[in-house]
């Protein structure tokens, strides 16, 4: 029985890992972020070379630092995981689970933590309480910020908030009641209006070429590029070639780093206009 239990578990997990989604470059904007940190930093897009991740030491997932681990099923949530290297970083629902993929395809990001920090605020009456925050983000500079994920009903009462979590200095508390001022440089919220069902759509295709692009297609995409006007359509990058799935997930990997951008936000196609960056 618990072989079977075992089992039944694994297909469950691979199920939820393969919803691994991505979006495109600019589809969300941490557009309310927190005393954030003086100077400009890129998030966007992948700088990790395959070459460089088939060299690294296989280690078992992981959930890293955070503080709970949710129960794997749950009647009225989209329960599951994705991977960020080798850190398992769970979602309770369907908006978490946009939200952590949007992450993923951020530029520079080197660690990516579900349920932590949790952190240490003071309410209206003075009394000590504690949130704890969906992600924690941290960038290659060494920028670190806590993320909230909420609907946008809830987004003036989780201002508010991250306001008393600020004031607060973003004190961290361990397991033991140890307290940690600026476990994060920043605090942000993230609603359905950035984590949208098209940018997750597109987050597929995005994480999918960065392990499944061909560099010799990417190379011959590259120099057609070099003869196209300002702007032409994706399915324009689709004409004449075979097979059509290994030049679609080549426009999707420049689109990824950075050499083709979407001229507009939202779902992509083969209609959408895109340009050389």
């Amino acid at each position: 029985m618990l072989h079977t239990h075992k089992i039944a578990k694994h297909l469950y997990l691979k199920r939820a890992g393969m919803q691994e989604l991505s979006f495109p470059a600019g589809s969300l904007t941490l557009n309310d972020l927190h005393r954030a940190p003086s100077g400009s930093i890129n998030y966007r897009g992948a700088d990790t070379d395959r070459a460089e991740r088939s060299t690294t030491v296989w280690r078992e997932p992981d959930h890293g630092l955070a503080v709970r681990t949710p129960a794997l099923k749950q009647a009225k949530t989209a329960r599951g995981h994705v991977f960020h290297g080798d850190t398992v970083i769970y979602h309770e629902s369907e908006l978490e689970h946009r939200v952590s993929l949007v992450l993923k395809t951020y530029r520079g990001l080197a660690r990516l933590i579900s349920q932590y920090p949790k952190v240490e605020y003071v309410d209206d009456d003075g009394t000590a309480r504690h949130h704890t925050f969906d992600y924690f983000a941290e960038w290659t500079d060494g920028t670190r910020i806590a993320i909230a994920v909420k609907y946008e009903p809830k987004r003036e009462e989780m201002l508010q908030l991250l306001d008393r979590i600020c004031a607060n200095g973003i004190t961290g508390v361990d397991k033991y009641g140890a307290a940690t001022p600026g476990v994060a440089d920043a605090v942000a919220l993230v609603t359905d209006a950035q984590a949208t069902y098209e940018a997750f759509e597109n987050a597929f295709f995005l994480l999918s070429s960065r392990d499944h692009h061909d560099d010799a297609e990417c190379a011959v995409l590259h120099n057609i590029l070099l003869k196209m006007p300002d702007t032409f359509r994706f399915g324009q990058l689709l004409l004449g070639c075979w097979p059509r799935a290994k030049r679609r997930t080549a426009i999707w990997r420049l689109i990824d780093r950075g050499v083709l951008q979407p001229v507009s936000r939202g779902r992509i196609d083969e209609l959408t206009w895109l340009r050389r960056a």
